[in-house]
């Protein structure tokens, strides 16, 4: 008789193993899963020329609209290649270059906004491709300094060192609607409008050699690098913005040998 209480108390105690296994399992796989999805990727990232804020949102498990809110995007949610996301954290506001007044002169109705956002849903977020809007390297020099974050501060373009009175070049035709030092910071700044929205900066000029509203061709000799406004030594700081956002400059330009 005890023999048998012993058997039946072995198995009663297997069972129950049995069961804890095969309830505590699935919850470790669940708490497993939970700690590491959002710990694994960086705070930061680069958008793709095949991207959108929805698919982005998707891989890292955010939803669309906090991203949006997080990163200033408005309504149709639009990205662009080289677009620096933040996953965590709200990101930096960046510089107002003096390229909106050319951006927004538009007329349309209310009717024309609501078809617009119901065309560009979250799920099919309008991309443009760097391929189509290549650029040339402006200056001769060296990479110094790259685009994203800077201590505290957002870091709109890229810097590139090179001697005094080095000849810049424009990256792309386009036309020059800025040409003077009034934006603080920047010393002697151009801007030049490219077609598909695009706008290449080039600041810290020693001079600057076109004026407001000429046109330019791929390769003209637009400016002398110098090291006006806040510049610490001669260098030119390049920016690309795709209609008032900044972009990785680097995602457009051909990559050095």
């Amino acid at each position: 008789m005890a023999t048998k209480l012993k058997y039946f108390f072995l198995a009663c105690f297997i069972l129950l193993l049995a069961g804890c296994f095969k309830t505590e399992l699935p919850v470790y796989k669940q708490k497993h899963y939970a700690s590491t999805k959002h710990s694994s990727y960086a705070s930061t990232y680069k958008v793709r020329s095949k991207d959108t804020l929805y698919s982005i949102g998707r891989r890292f498990g955010i939803n669309y609209k906090t991203l949006a809110r997080n990163n200033h995007i408005r309504s149709p949610y639009t990205i662009y290649t080289g677009q620096r996301i933040y996953l965590k954290g709200v990101a930096p506001r960046s510089r107002t270059l003096p390229v909106a007044k050319h951006q927004y002169k538009t007329k349309r109705t209310k009717k024309a906004v609501k078809k617009t956002t119901r065309k560009y849903s979250a799920k099919k977020t309008t991309r443009h491709s760097a391929k189509s809007s290549r650029l040339r390297w402006p200056v001769n020099g060296v990479l110094t300094s790259h685009f994203g974050r800077r201590g505290s501060r957002m870091h709109d373009g890229i810097d590139i060192g090179a001697k005094e009175g080095t000849a810049i070049h424009a990256a792309a035709a386009g036309e020059v609607v800025y040409s003077d030092h009034r934006l603080s910071g920047y010393g002697r700044l151009i801007i030049i409008r490219h077609r598909h929205d695009l706008f290449t900066a080039y600041a810290h000029n020693q001079r600057n050699l076109v004026r407001k509203g000429e046109r330019v061709k791929t390769g003209d000799v637009i400016a002398r690098v110098g090291h006006t406004g806040r510049a610490t030594g001669p260098h030119l700081h390049f920016e690309v913005r795709r209609g008032p956002t900044p972009v990785d400059p680097l995602s457009y330009l051909p990559k050095k040998r």
